[in-house]
């Protein structure tokens, strides 16, 4: 079974594809668990505090 990805999960994606970053680049620089990260995009875990974080950096919506 594939995962889906949330509304929040996709913008976070389309962001990382704009700024030609990978998810493990993102989460380096960060300092965001890669774990955490998959578990926002996919809706598996609320993560606020890491969710508000990128928010923040990838100046995006928190409520996508």
């Amino acid at each position: 079974m594939t995962k889906q990805l949330t509304v929040f999960g996709l913008a976070v994606k389309k962001k990382l594809l704009d700024l030609n970053v990978s998810q493990k680049e993102f989460c380096q620089r960060y300092g965001i668990p890669m774990n955490r990260l998959s578990e926002i995009i996919y809706g598996d875990r609320i993560a606020i505090k890491y969710k508000k974080e990128v928010a923040k950096v990838l100046r995006i919506n928190i409520s996508a």
